[in-house]
């Protein structure tokens, strides 16, 4: 990728790159007064609708409220919301509703860091347009990436100190706050003091004047996290308002400058040791268990739960470094067409080791069954798979401007198709679909004890699978240790999602539309359907003598 910029303004000597020294306008003060008002807003909404966590409708009600307030700002600022930045923020609206659809972990942890990476676009491509989406050089995107958390981590310190309130009115301001604030806490100590010794003095005063009960701990929480809310939308608030006009260019030589040995050597390495990896794989494609045995000593079985992450890392790690590598090149077409020759091996020898590692998952869930780790990190392999097909159709032919638009837009379709799909429920369904196929009597049987403890849809196949399957007669002893875990898992499910479970109690708890969601809701009505016959399950345990444990 050219990573280098063309200067209208002075000629630039070969290979140097240009840096920018920007200077940040103000905003009106009209407006930076609507941002701290409606940051303090925020924060308050946030605390009460956040106070424990990201969860249900109350998120996406929230998210939704900030991108409003960020159009709002937009507006009062008289700039035109532009369709990138609506396009961004409507994107994090969308994903955070995602927490009123789906309840497993992993998955909302991903949409959380959607939301985040969405506004964070949201502001760059309001903030400096060249630097967003389709900028032309990756690094731009880089740099305005860090000038909006810089901007968020400022907070509202410029609006309060410098855009709100003129050196001369928050001097006006604070000549008259402190008088008023130094006199109100000398009143407040004089009446705590006297009134509680008044009050200890004499009963009648006593039950006339009554001292409110404070509970500090809990009132400091609701400033903490109001102010950091606050803080976060104020600072972000303001990013997205400012524009960035002013720019000094200045030619500078990158830091790093790789010549045709540096680069010759880092990927021909790189090639080399891929095309080996490949070939044993090969070997033990063709050979099966014997040459596995012959080579490593390892069954099959052995061999299928090593080294699936360690491939992943590897697809991971391999798009930086060509990226890093193709913007540190120095100015040359010899030296860029040695660069594409050398990249284009490694991207194929890299989608053999993607095909390996999918592999070896086949061979993994054969033998123990998926789980949504796994599938996790195999999705993002295939997503990895697209990056690289795409990094060779535009960065290895100078066209480097669609890379970052093509990597994000794609990603984010990932994502959507597994909220889509519900992960969790399809790791459930191929375990299931896995044990029905076994021999009867075959090791290691259907975990329940892991179904259990899957959210989304699995919760009707792990109450399926536990009343479905035999069991030993009541007031007896289990037999084997299937009946041990499918009691156990019956426990799980009524502790997580039976009628005396706590995410029932929240359900019919006050304000419960901030934490609703729909997969809990599912679930809490398939387990509450069944939780007598869960019940009658999970007493076979209690009714077990200790020893047949």
């Amino acid at each position: 990728m050219d990573t280098t910029l063309n200067s209208p303004d002075r000629p630039r000597a070969a290979g140097a790159t240009v840096r920018y020294d920007v200077e940040t306008p103000r905003l009106p003060r009209a407006t930076a007064r609507t941002i701290l008002t409606t940051a303090l807003l925020l924060g308050i909404s946030g605390d009460a609708l956040l106070r424990d966590g990201p969860a249900g409708l109350a998120f996406g009600v929230w998210i939704g409220t900030v991108a409003l307030a960020a159009v709002s700002a937009l507006r009062s600022a008289e700039r035109r919301v532009s369709r990138e930045t609506a396009a961004w923020l409507a994107t994090a609206i969308v994903f955070s509703f995602a927490f009123a659809w789906r309840n497993s972990d992993a998955l909302l942890f991903l949409d959380f860091c959607a939301v985040a990476g969405c506004l964070g676009m949201a502001a760059l491509a309001s903030h400096n347009p060249r630097a967003a989406l389709f900028a032309r050089r990756l690094r731009e995107t880089v740099a305005g990436a860090v000038g909006v958390v810089r901007g968020v981590l400022i907070g509202i310190v410029p609006l309060a100190f410098r855009d709100a309130f003129p050196r001369d009115d928050a001097t006006r301001i604070r000549g008259r706050a402190i008088p008023l604030l130094r006199a109100a806490l000398i009143s407040c100590a004089l009446l705590v003091v006297f009134g509680a010794l008044l009050r200890d003095a004499d009963p009648i005063f006593a039950s006339l004047v009554r001292l409110p009960d404070i509970a500090v701990d809990v009132v400091v929480s609701h400033i903490i996290l109001t102010g950091f809310f606050a803080w976060v939308v104020g600072g972000w608030t303001r990013t997205v308002a400012l524009e960035q006009t002013h720019a000094s260019r200045t030619a500078s030589e990158p830091y790093i400058q790789l010549g045709m040995l540096d680069v010759t050597a880092a990927l021909g390495t790189l090639n080399v040791l891929f095309g080996a990896f490949v070939l044993t794989q090969l070997g033990w494609f063709f050979g099966g268990e014997g040459f596995l045995r012959a080579r490593t000593g390892l069954t099959v079985a052995t061999y299928a739960r090593q080294g699936f992450f360690q491939l992943a890392w590897v697809a991971v790690l391999v798009v930086p470094v060509l990226v890093a590598t193709r913007a540190s090149l120095r100015p040359g077409q010899a030296l860029a067409r040695r660069h594409t020759l050398l990249s284009l091996p490694i991207i194929a020898l890299l989608g053999a080791i993607i095909v390996s590692a999918a592999l070896r998952m086949k061979m993994y869930v054969h033998f123990y069954g998926l789980t949504p780790d796994r599938l996790y990190t195999l999705v993002f392999m295939a997503w990895l798979a697209i990056v690289l097909v795409w990094l060779a159709l535009t960065v290895l032919r100078e066209w480097g401007q669609p890379f970052v638009a093509g990597v994000a837009i794609s990603g984010l379709a990932v994502l959507a198709a597994l909220n889509l799909a519900d992960p969790d429920a399809f790791v459930a369904r191929v375990n299931v679909e896995r044990a029905a196929h076994l021999p009867a009597g075959s090791q290691p049987s259907l975990d329940l004890v892991h179904l259990a403890g899957l959210n989304g849809g699995a919760v009707a196949y792990a109450a399926n699978a536990i009343l479905t399957a035999p069991l030993g007669q009541p007031g007896t002893a289990l037999h084997g240790d299937d009946d041990v875990q499918r009691c156990t898992a019956a426990r799980i499910l009524l502790d997580r999602w039976g009628p005396a479970s706590s995410r029932r109690a929240r359900r019919d708890g006050n304000a419960a539309w901030r934490s609703w969601n729909a997969d809990d809701a599912a679930a809490l009505g398939i387990v509450g359907t069944r939780a007598n016959q869960l019940l009658a399950v999970r007493h076979m345990c209690k009714a077990s003598p200790p020893d047949s444990h």
